[in-house]
C-alpha cells in the first residue's frame, strides 16, 4: 500500500510543477500555483500533525513535499539550491523523528521495503533442538545389573595362631618401622614377664614354704602318700598353683592382646614401607581374619589410599601398581571377614556418599559382587534434554548486495554454527581418533564386564585415543556408578579427553539436592580456571553445560552470569547467596573470577552459556539474561549508533546478537508458568525498565519493552498506556542523540551532490531547465535570461533616403 501512495504523491506533484512552468497566461499560471502551494500547505500540516494523521497519508505528504524540494533545488540559483536542499534534509530528518516515534516498541519487520537482510521473525515451533544433557544415545550399553548372588555365608572364626615372638620375627625382619615398635615391646613385655615371675614365686614361697615350679605333682603326690604332709597342706598346695597358673595365664593373654593391638596401630601407620604394607595385611588378615576389630584399620587404610596415591601418583605405572597392590589387599581381607563386615562397610560407605573418591568405583563394584547389596549412589542418569539451536536458525536470508551489520552478524553466527559443528558429539558406539580396533574391543570388555584392574590401566594408558574412547564410552553406557572415573577424565591432560568427559558429566544429575556437596560443580569449576588455552574452548563450553544440572541452581545462575559478564561479580543478580556458600565452594569461584577478568571467555563458551540458561528451567533463567543485555550494553555500546533507525533490528552489540532470540523465547514459555514466578519476572522486567528509563539507556530501554511484550501482551499494554508520553519522549531523545550527527554530515555532502548534479552533469546532457522566478528588464538584455537560442531576433525597421530638400520637406511632412 505504501510504495502506491508513494507513487501516487510523486506523480501528482510533477504533474503539478510541470504545469507550473508550461507558457500560459497569467490567469492559468496563478490557479496552478494555488493548487500547488495549496497542496504543499496541506502536506505540510499532516508532517506536523505527528500521530492524528494516519501514516500513509504522512507518508504521501512526505514523498510530495520531497518531490517538490528536489525539482527546486535543480532549477535554482546557486543560494536558492542551498536553501532548498536545506529544507529537504530538515524534512529528511523530521520524517525520520516521525516514524522513530511511531516504532512503539520497533516493529516486527520495520522497514520491510528497504532491508533486504532483516532478520526473520521467532517461530518457537520451527526451531531445531539440539541436546545438551543426557544425551540420547540410544545406547546398546550393558550395565551390570544388581548381583544376583547371594551373600556368602559367614565363615568360621579361625582360631587365632599363638602370636610368639618366633612367629613375628619374620614379620619384624621385613621393615624397620615394625621391627623397631615391635622390639621395644618385647623388651617390655620380656621386662612385665620377669616381674611377675618373680611375684609369683614369692607368693608360692611365702603360702607354701617351697617353690612352686620346684617339684612336680607327683613329688607332691608321694609326699601325701607317705604321709610327709597333711591332706589340708595337699588341697592348700593344689589350690594354691592353681590360682597361680590362673594368673599366669592371663597375664600372658594380656602380653597376647597387646601384641595384637600394636600390629593393629602398625597396620594404619604411615611410617611402614609401602612396599612391606601390602604383605604385612596380607599376614594379618591371615592371623586375625575372624576379628572384627581388623575392619576398622583395614577400611581407614582404603579410605586413605586417594590421599596416600593422588591422581600424579597413580599416572606412574610403578605407583599405580602399588595403590592397586594395597586397594586389593584390603578387599581382600573384608572379603575373609565374611558377612560380619557387611553393616560397618554399608555404614562407611553412606558416610562417604556425597564425596567422590577415585577409589569409590571400585568399593561399589565389590560390595555388589560379594554380599548381592547395590549402594545408593550419589548420582542418577539424568533424562534426555533439548533446548531450543538458535545458531542453526536461519535468521537471516541469503545476503545479495546488502552488507553492514546485517552481514557482519550473519558472519559471526555462521562461525558459531561452524564451531558447533566441530563441537558436536560424537556418533554414539563410534570409534574416535583412529583406535584399533583390538582395543576398541578390549576397552568395550572392561567397561561391560566387572570392575578390573584393566580399567584401571585403561585411565592413565600413554595413548590419548584409548582414553579419549574410554570417556566418550562412559558417556555412551551412563552408569551412575562409573562418576568417580569420569571426574578423573575431566583432569586428563588431554583437551579431548576433558571435552569428552565434561560431556559424560552432563548425563548424569545429582539424586539428592546437596549443592554444598556437589563435586561435579567443584571439578566444573576447576575445569573452567586451569585449561585457559585455545583448544580447551570445546571442553569449556560443555562443562558450562554441565552446570545445568547440578544440585544448586543458584551456584549454576551465578557461574553462568559471571562466564557472560567476563567475571563481573560486583553486579551480579545472583550473587547475594554466595556467603551462604561453603568455603572451598567461595575459594573456587574466586579463583573463577579472577581468571575471567584477565581472560574473557570465547563467544562459543558465551553462547553454550545461553544454552545452559534454556536448560535451567529456573524462574531466575530471564533475570540473568536481562541483567546480561544490560552489561553489554553499558560496555559495548554506551552511544546508541545510527544503525539503529536504518534497520532498527540491529539494536543489539554483535557480541550478543544471539540474546535477544534467547531472552524472546524465555519470555515466551516462562511467562507461561507459575503465576508467583510470572509476578516475580514481571516485577523483575519493570524494575530494570525503570533503571533504564533514569540512566537514559534508550536502546536497552526498548529491547526491555520488546521483551515485555513477549512476556506479558496485557502487562505491556497497561505499560504503554501509563508511560506513553514517556515512551515518546525517550524516543525523541534516542533519535536526536543517534542520527543529528550523521544529518550534520549528510547536509554538506548532499548538498555537493545537487551542485554537482546542476552544473555538470545536466549541462553535459543538454538538459538544463527553464528556470523559474526571473526579474529585470528582459527587452534590454533578453540573453542574460536565456540561452542563444531561445532568445528573440531584433525588429529591423526599413529606412527610406532621398534627396536634401525634398528630404527636408518629407521629414518635416513626417
Amino acid at each position: 500500500m505504501l510504495p502506491i501512495v508513494v507513487t501516487i504523491a510523486v506523480i501528482l506533484a510533477v504533474l503539478l510543477l510541470n504545469a507550473e512552468q508550461r507558457p500560459k497566461n497569467h490567469r492559468e499560471k496563478l490557479v496552478v500555483r494555488l493548487i500547488l502551494f495549496s497542496v504543499l500547505f496541506l502536506s505540510t500540516l499532516c508532517l506536523l500533525a505527528e500521530s492524528i494523521i494516519p501514516a500513509g497519508v504522512q507518508v504521501g505528504a512526505a514523498a510530495f513535499v520531497a518531490a517538490f524540494l528536489v525539482f527546486r533545488t535543480l532549477l535554482a540559483s546557486f543560494w536558492g539550491k542551498v536553501f532548498f536542499q536545506s529544507l529537504l534534509i530538515l524534512l529528511l530528518f523530521w520524517c525520520g523523528y516521525l516514524y522513530t516515534v511511531t516504532q512503539l516498541p520497533y516493529g516486527e519487520l520495520p522497514f520491510a521495503t528497504l532491508a533486504v537482510n532483516r532478520p526473520k521473525p521467532l517461530e518457537i515451533d520451527k526451531l531445531k533442538q539440539q541436546w545438551l544433557l543426557g544425551l540420547p544415545l540410544q545406547s546398546e550399553a550393558v550395565v551390570p545389573a544388581t548381583a544376583q548372588t547371594a551373600a556368602l555365608p559367614t565363615p568360621g572364626k579361625p582360631e587365632r595362631s599363638a602370636l610368639s615372638w618366633q612367629a613375628l620375627w619374620p614379620l619384624m625382619e621385613k621393615d624397620a618401622r615394625i621391627r623397631e615398635v615391635l622390639q621395644n615391646l618385647r623388651e617390655k613385655q620380656q621386662q612385665d614377664l620377669t616381674a611377675f615371675d618373680n611375684q609369683l614365686n614369692a607368693t608360692s614361697v611365702a603360702s607354701t614354704a617351697m617353690r612352686r615350679h620346684a617339684l612336680d605333682k607327683e613329688n607332691v603326690d608321694d609326699l601325701l602318700k607317705e604321709n610327709a604332709i597333711s591332706k589340708a597342706r595337699y588341697k592348700t598346695l593344689l589350690e594354691t598353683w592353681s590360682l597361680l597358673d590362673r594368673d599366669e595365664q592371663a597375664f600372658s593373654e594380656r602380653q597376647d592382646e597387646e601384641r595384637f593391638h600394636v600390629l593393629l596401630q602398625l597396620v594404619t601407620d604411615t611410617e611402614v614401607d609401602e612396599s612391606h604394607k601390602v604383605e604385612f595385611i596380607d599376614y594379618m588378615v591371615k592371623h586375625f581374619a575372624g576379628d572384627i576389630r581388623l575392619f576398622k584399620p583395614l577400611i581407614s587404610v582404603y579410605d586413605r589410599l586417594d590421599e596416600e596415591y593422588p591422581r600424579h601418583k597413580r599416572l606412574n605405572q610403578a605407583f599405580l601398581d602399588l595403590y592397586l597392590a594395597k586397594r586389593e589387599a584390603v578387599l581382600r581381607g573384608i572379603r575373609a571377614m565374611g558377612k560380619p563386615a557387611l553393616q560397618p562397610l554399608l555404614d562407611y560407605r553412606n558416610k562417604t556418599l556425597p564425596t567422590i573418591g577415585y577409589s569409590q568405583a571400585r568399593l561399589d563394584d565389590f560390595i555388589e559382587r560379594q554380599f548381592g547389596v547395590k549402594v545408593r549412589t550419589l548420582y542418577q542418569t539424568a533424562p534426555a534434554q533439548a533446548v531450543a539451536d538458535f545458531l542453526n536458525r536461519k535468521k537471516y536470508p541469503d545476503i545479495d548486495l546488502f552488507s553492514g551489520p546485517s552481514f557482519e552478524q550473519d558472519y559471526i553466527r555462521r562461525t558459531l554454527r561452524q564451531l558447533q559443528a566441530e563441537n558436536r558429539p560424537p556418533e554414539a558406539g563410534e570409534v574416535l581418533l583412529g583406535l584399533d580396533p583390538v582395543q576398541w574391543q578390549n576397552l568395550r570388555t572392561a567397561l561391560t564386564g566387572r570392575y578390573s584392574e584393566q580399567l584401571d590401566k585403561l585411565l592413565i594408558a600413554p595413548d590419548p585415543a584409548v582414553r579419549a574412547n574410554l570417556a566418550w564410552q562412559l558417556a555412551y553406557l551412563k552408569n551412575p556408578y562409573h562418576m568417580p572415573l569420569v571426574l578423573e577424565l575431566m583432569r586428563d591432560q588431554n583437551p579431548e579427553v576433558r571435552r569428552l568427559a565434561a560431556i559424560a558429566a552432563g548425563n548424569f544429575a545429582i539424586r539428592d539436592t546437596q549443592g554444598s556437596s556437589d563435586p561435579k560443580f567443584t571439578e566444573i569449576i576447576r575445569m573452567l580456571q586451569n585449561y585457559r588455552s585455545n583448544s580447551d574452548a570445546f571442553g569449556r563450553a560443555w562443562a558450562v553445560t554441565a552446570l545445568a544440572n547440578i544440585g544448586d541452581k543458584q551456584k549454576a545462575l551465578y557461574v553462568i552470569d559471571l562466564i557472560l559478564n567476563d567475571g563481573t561479580a560486583s553486579q551480579s543478580v545472583v550473587g547475594d547467596s554466595a556467603p551462604t556458600w561453603h568455603a572451598e565452594d567461595k575459594q573456587a569461584l574466586a579463583g573463577l573470577v579472577d581468571t575471567l577478568k584477565h581472560t574473557p571467555e570465547e563467544l562459543l563458551v558465551k553462547t553454550q552459556a545461553l544454552n545452559t540458561l534454556l536448560a535451567l528451567e529456573s524462574p531466575e533463567a530471564l533475570d540473568v539474561l536481562l541483567h546480561y543485555l544490560m552489561h553489554v550494553y553499558q560496555a559495548h555500546d554506551s552511544r546508541p549508533s545510527i544503525w539503529r533507525y536504518l534497520a532498527p533490528h540491529l539494536s543489539l552489540p554483535q557480541a550478543a546478537e544471539n540474546v535477544e532470540d534467547v531472552v524472546s523465547y524465555l519470555a515466551q514459555t516462562q511467562g507461561q508458568g507459575h503465576s508467583q514466578f510470572h509476578k516475580r519476572q514481571l516485577k523483575a522486567l519493570n524494575g530494570y525498565l525503570q533503571q533504564a528509563y533514569e540512566q537514559h539507556r534508550s536502546g536497552e530501554f526498548f529491547q526491555l519493552l520488546n521483551f515485555l511484550r513477549a512476556f506479558d501482551h496485557d502487562e505491556y499494554q497497561l505499560y504503554l498506556r501509563q508511560t506513553g508520553e514517556h515512551i515518546r519522549i525517550m524516543r525523541a531523545i534516542e533519535y536526536l542523540t543517534a542520527s543529528v550527527p550523521f544529518w550534520l554530515v549528510c547536509w554538506p555532502l548532499n548538498l555537493l551532490i545537487a551542485l554537482f548534479v546542476s552544473y555538470l552533469i545536466l549541462p553535459w546532457l543538454k538538459l538544463e531547465p527553464v528556470r523559474v522566478g526571473h526579474s529585470g528588464n528582459n527587452r534590454a538584455n533578453p540573453a542574460a535570461f536565456g540561452s542563444a537560442a531561445t532568445a528573440k531576433a531584433p525588429a529591423i525597421v526599413p529606412i527610406k533616403i532621398a534627396s536634401g530638400s525634398g528630404d527636408e520637406h518629407e521629414a518635416k511632412h513626417a
